[in-house]
């Protein structure tokens, strides 16, 4: 077969090729299941590429099993183009559902609460207004968006509402006691600007925090909301004005109205009775999320990332099911200037893996070594070929088949190959392209897609190590072990670029949280300028989250690599709702009526912005739905704090004497004439 011996050695080293293979089987032990690898031909790993790409697939799954007489055939597909396709579709359900569950759950808020038609429509249209400022700014700043701002509609109706509600709720108020259409407007304006203003800051702020996030798709989902609650704070104390009617119609009976301005005058009069029942039950549920029983559940495995019904997870869980011994190894990306330093580089990393295999730090590796040709080494070759006797090599070989009585046919390739080998010392000294080399049906197209990107200069080799790598100390190894001194080595694969979320999350939770708690507390210092309604706010922002925490501890909510971000959000919007009931408290001149004002519109703001969030639940995105459960739930605790804590708490630290006068009727003096 190689009677001039040269193939051997010239085929020596893609051996090492064929060891990964080998410790990954394509087979499973029981014989019922092969894994076929392919490379695909679409122009990009773009969403659209993929899913046409996905629809051929499945077409072809539906009639694979035409002519098979095997037995039961099941058709599972997986990889980057599977994931790409079904993620991509699932956000675009995820932004149907989401938006459309917020609409109906916002909308049916709205109009529990007031019963008017009009406002509601003006507010969705003022709402869709500052979606489309807020895109079309976001479009001028990053050029094109993310997949991952398909919860921003969802987000910002949620949270831009609240300003429609507290300004609509004083204005009605005015309305409903006699005052014309300017002079209410007005009252909403001076009652409720500077509350809205704040409030627009911290929540904006909150949302911008995401840009320390270091993601691309954090960063336009934070800037896009933080434009988004800056324009609504704008237009809903101005444009959503033009679309309340100048006739105010008959007042109703607002038994919501009623019930709050009932329980404001007792929680005033006697802040005592509701300290005693909502601070021991906020205390209570703070030693529990302080608690190390029962653990805090933190989920950092890919499946919390997979949509909820996931035909390529199931396919690559089927995988791992019936083939343990498989999993992906870790990709080495190399980038040369020129095809001599290619060759070398991978000369020397071949060199240093082997090492690190015999050393049992590794498990096996595949390269490109082979394949990356040496122009020195080309032109060294060419040299022997020139001064070899080629010609008493044909004699020889010939005198040698006679002599042993085989037919010269056999031989055939012997002598195709001397003739090769004689135009080749008399050829040009330039490297091959494989691309132009191959047939289009040659099955080295795979070794070549597998380490060549479309810049023949760009490569990857593959790594398989003696465990899937879930931690860091393991990657860590990898990072001290696998690059070569004078080789500049990109290393990355799923599971090894999993582990840095991992210590991501950590920080996002711990060290982000911890900075958008100061600038709440800073900002509340300058805000209200009394250490007690400081420390009442802070007290009940803290017990809010503590709250939270233990509600997903004790409904097992797990925490997952997105949703460790609700824990800053409700810091940025829980604050609000202190804000608005304290700054009305601090200049109140009739408690019961000008607190109760803000405390119905504070109530129904809370439950828009708690619907806004929990209609995310909605999506198949487990990250996204995780998100939005987190958030709801730490609203709801930020608004029951705000209600039945910070109120009796700011009561309870007023004199008693101011508070008395406070609530008793004013008289309207006659003007003097």
């Amino acid at each position: 077969l190689d009677p001039l011996g040269v193939i051997a050695p010239a085929l020596k080293p893609f051996a090492s090729n064929a060891a990964i293979e080998e410790d990954q089987p394509l087979t499973s032990p029981d014989r019922t299941m092969r894994v076929f690898l392919t490379v695909t031909n679409q122009p990009s790993i773009g969403a659209v590429d993929c899913q046409k790409l996905m629809r051929e697939v499945k077409a072809f799954q539906a009639h694979a099993d035409e002519g098979w007489n095997g037995g039961p055939l099941q058709i599972l597909v997986t990889g980057r183009s599977a994931y790409v396709a079904e993620i991509s579709l699932s956000m675009r359900h995820d932004i149907v559902i989401t938006l459309l569950g917020s609409i109906l759950l916002v909308s049916g808020v709205f109009y529990v609460g007031f019963h008017r038609w009009l406002p509601l429509i003006g507010m969705g249209l003022t709402l869709l207004l500052c979606c489309l400022v807020a895109l079309a700014t976001g479009l001028l700043i990053f050029h094109q968006l993310n997949m991952v701002t398909i919860g921003f509609c969802a987000i910002l109706i949620g949270l831009g509402v609240d300003f429609a509600i507290l300004v609509f709720g004083r204005y009605q108020q005015a309305r409903d006691e006699g005052i014309d259409h300017p002079a209410a407007v007005s009252e909403a304006v001076k009652s409720l600007g500077k509350a809205i203003f704040f409030g627009a800051l911290t929540t904006a702020v909150g949302f911008m925090a995401l840009m320390l996030a270091g993601s691309q798709g954090f960063t336009q989902l934070g800037v896009l909301i933080a434009l988004g609650i800056t324009f609504a704070g704008i237009f809903m104390m101005t444009v959503f004005f033009l679309f309340l009617p100048w006739k105010n119609s008959v007042p109703r009976n607002d038994w919501m109205f009623t019930m709050v301005k009932n329980y404001v005058r007792w929680t005033v009069r006697r802040p005592s009775p509701m300290l005693w029942i909502s601070a021991p039950l906020l205390l209570i549920l703070t030693a529990v999320a302080l608690s190390p029983k029962p653990p805090i559940i933190f989920d950092v495995s890919t499946h919390s990332m997979e949509p909820k019904r996931s035909d390529a997870g199931y396919a690559l869980k089927t995988i791992m099911e019936k083939m343990p011994s498989r999993w992906e190894p870790v990709i080495g990306i190399v980038k040369a200037a020129n095809a001599q330093q290619l060759h070398d580089y991978w000369q020397k990393v071949a060199a240093q893996w082997n090492a690190l295999q015999v050393a049992g730090k590794i498990k096996s590796f595949s390269t490109p070594a082979a394949l990356a040709l040496s122009p020195q080494r080309l032109q060294t070759n060419r040299q022997k070929l020139r001064t070899a006797n080629l010609h008493g090599a044909r004699a020889a070989l010939e005198a040698a088949i006679t002599t042993e009585g085989f037919t010269r046919d056999t031989f055939e390739s012997a002598f195709v190959l001397l003739d090769q080998l004689q135009g080749v010392a008399l050829l040009p000294g330039q490297l091959p392209d494989w691309r132009t080399q191959l047939p289009q049906k040659s099955s080295w197209w795979f070794l070549v897609d597998r380490y060549f990107a479309h810049d023949p200069l760009l490569t990857t080799g593959f790594v398989t190590t003696n465990a899937p790598v879930a931690t860091q100390d393991q990657k860590e190894m990898l990072h001290r072990e696998l690059p070569v001194e004078g080789v500049p080595m990109v290393l990355s694969g799923w599971s090894f670029t999993l582990t840095d979320l991992v210590p991501w999350s950590h920080r996002q939770l711990i060290l982000i949280s911890a900075l958008m708690a100061v600038f709440d507390a800073t900002l509340l210092a300058l805000l209200y300028r009394d250490w007690r309604l400081w420390l009442i706010q802070v007290a009940t922002l803290t017990m809010a989250v503590c709250a939270m925490i233990a509600s997903m501890k004790l409904l097992q909510i797990p925490l997952n690599l997105l949703n460790v971000l609700a824990f800053r959000l409700v810091l940025a919007i829980g604050v609000d709702y202190g804000i608005y009931v304290l700054l009305v408290w601090q200049k109140a001149r009739q408690l019961d009526h000008d607190v109760a004002g803000v405390v119905k519109p504070v109530i129904l703001a809370g439950l828009t912005a708690i619907c806004g969030f929990g209609s995310l639940g909605a999506a198949n995105n487990p990250t996204l739905a995780g998100l939005g459960y987190a958030c709801a739930i730490g609203l709801f605790w930020s608004l029951a704090a705000t209600i039945f804590f910070t109120l009796p708490a700011a009561a309870a630290a007023e004199p008693k004497s101011w508070r008395e006068e406070s609530l008793r009727p004013r008289v309207q003096q006659p003007e003097n004439v």
